[in-house]
């Protein structure tokens, strides 16, 4: 708790730390761990986390209070395509830019790709790429099956030159 006020209160003050964990589980770096909350308090832990020897694959975020960013916002946004993206179930294609992501360029083209979070972190978007390559800032919703089966999500896949999805 890092702000007590005026409640009865025994247990340790401040925000989550790596002394905290390590005190408060017992060989935590074996341990799978799953982090909710606001997003930088999940970052500052997993940070924590990591430093503790904690393996980044058995650490999952669920985020709450996430804002649901407009895919329709107008923004400042990049002229340079850096692909093409070929969406085989509803046989339709369409540019994507630079700062753009899959799932972006799916809401332009008007095809439906399930979502929830646009985070990363929910899995709702889930999509198989049949050929080209993407990067992606958070994976935490897929699991090694999903990734060993060409799973991404469209919520974060940016695209490397063309690309084939199942949507």
């Amino acid at each position: 708790m890092s702000k007590p006020g005026a409640e009865s209160w025994s247990g340790p003050v401040g925000r989550i730390g790596a002394a905290l964990l390590a005190s408060a589980v017992s060989d935590i770096a074996k341990r799978r761990v799953h982090i909710c909350g606001p997003a930088e308090m999940m970052e500052a832990t997993k940070t924590a986390l990591l430093e503790l020897g904690v393996a980044s694959a058995k650490i999952k975020t669920e985020a709450f209070g996430t804002v649901k960013r407009n895919p329709r916002a107008k923004g400042s946004a990049s002229s340079e395509i850096a692909g093409k993206v070929v969406f085989r179930t509803s046989q339709t294609t369409a540019d994507v830019r630079a700062d753009e992501t899959i799932l972006d360029a799916a809401d332009g083209a008007e095809v439906f790709i399930d979502n929830a979070c646009r985070s990363g972190t929910c899995g709702s978007c889930r999509v198989r790429l049949f050929s080209g390559r993407v990067t992606m800032a958070v994976e935490e919703a897929l699991t090694t099956r999903d990734k060993v089966d060409g799973c991404i999500l469209a919520c974060q896949a940016k695209v490397s030159g063309d690309v084939e999805v199942d949507a």
